[in-house]
């Protein structure tokens, strides 16, 4: 009977131990299925994009078993294609107007060409379809900047007056002048192009009185140095529905939005360009890993603000945006249906995003 017992109980006491070494088990597994490192590729160190993935990274690596590794290149263009094919950089950070050109391998959702568009094919090509959305962040945001003792008040003051152009270090300000224009009922045709190699230059050529208007970003320095300098002010934009509808067909994913004074250049409520920033990476990416990225970027986005003023705004609620142009990955909606973020709406948008469509400009 002792020996019954004792069986017994050696029995029971396996039985506890067993049943206490599942959850270990079960979170070591899963821990273990997440790699150890992944790449995060952005532009060069001194960008926007570069202090913003530094930001997204550091969270990442501190509150998730990866380690995520920033390595900055040139352009998009440097990485783009063998994220697409390979998956590897595994994340990237692009403007929701670029990744829709390099998603689609488009110039702009316009068939026709864009009157005086200097650019002569799609910036990205062939196309990138296994390209996906992890999550959206704040805007970049972008105008024309005058001196404040010029006559031009209104775009359309602008008709004939000198405007810097051209930008070979940094082409993208070229779809941001085309947008901006459209959006106002002009093309560059209608104001006289100043070569400029990137925008800092155009600023200082505005100072120095050689051209009438710079395309210039909010919050960039060199604008911060001409107000203080010279004194400069941004123009409005025009922010009806059908100027917000031409800023969009040529630059998808972009919106007109008043910002309130405070930022050199803006001395009173005045409505500029915008466009969300991207978090991006591929298809190559398993489901479990873009949720576990998601999921430290929605819980600690508080940390996140003192890292750069960029990151100012940078909340859950803005990470499903409705003027997304590429899908979304399957591991992100899982999260954010989770939570709540994701509705029957964002099913019917991502369907549409999955046949190359652009639901915002559908509306």
């Amino acid at each position: 009977m002792k020996k019954v017992n004792l069986i017994i109980r050696l029995s029971f006491f396996i039985l506890i131990i067993v049943l206490i070494s599942i959850p270990f088990k079960f979170a070591h597994s899963t821990s273990s299925s997440l790699p150890s490192r992944l790449t995060f590729a952005t532009l060069a160190v001194g960008t926007v994009f570069h202090v913003t993935g530094s930001g997204l990274a550091k969270i990442a690596s501190e509150r998730t078993p990866i380690k995520v590794v920033v390595s900055p290149m040139a352009s998009a263009r440097s990485w783009v294609f063998t994220m697409n094919d390979k998956g590897s950089p595994e994340i990237g950070i692009m403007q929701m107007s670029e990744i829709w050109q390099a998603y689609t391998g488009k110039l702009a959702p316009k068939p026709e060409p864009i009157s005086g568009d200097p650019r002569k094919g799609p910036p990205y090509s062939p196309a990138c379809p296994n390209l996906r959305i992890l999550i959206a962040g704040t805007h970049l945001r972008l105008s024309f900047l005058v001196r404040n003792d010029s006559p031009i008040k209104t775009m359309r003051d602008m008709k004939g007056k000198r405007m810097t152009w051209g930008f070979p270090a940094f082409p993208s300000n070229i779809e941001w002048g085309l947008a901006g224009l459209s959006a106002a009922g002009m093309s560059i045709n209608d104001v006289i192009p100043v070569p400029v190699p990137e925008v800092v230059a155009g600023v200082r050529a505005l100072m120095e009185g050689r051209v009438d208007i710079a395309i210039a970003a909010l919050g960039m320095p060199i604008v911060a140095e001409a107000d203080a300098t010279v004194g400069v002010r941004f123009l409005p934009e025009p922010m009806d529905s059908e100027a917000i509808k031409r800023h969009q067909s040529v630059m998808p994913g972009s919106t007109i939005r008043p910002v309130p004074p405070g930022l050199p250049g803006i001395k009173v409520e005045t409505p500029v360009g915008h466009v969300p920033i991207v978090i991006q990476t591929s298809t190559h990416m398993p489901d479990e890993v873009a949720y576990t990225l998601v999921k430290a970027w929605w819980d600690h986005f508080k940390d996140l603000e003192p890292i750069h003023p960029q990151f100012r705004g940078w909340i859950p609620g803005i990470y499903v945006n409705k003027l997304a142009t590429v899908p979304y990955h399957p591991g992100a909606i899982k999260f954010f249906k989770e939570r709540g973020a994701w509705t029957s709406e964002h099913d019917k948008m991502q369907e549409k995003l999955l046949l190359g469509k652009i639901p915002h400009l559908e509306d």
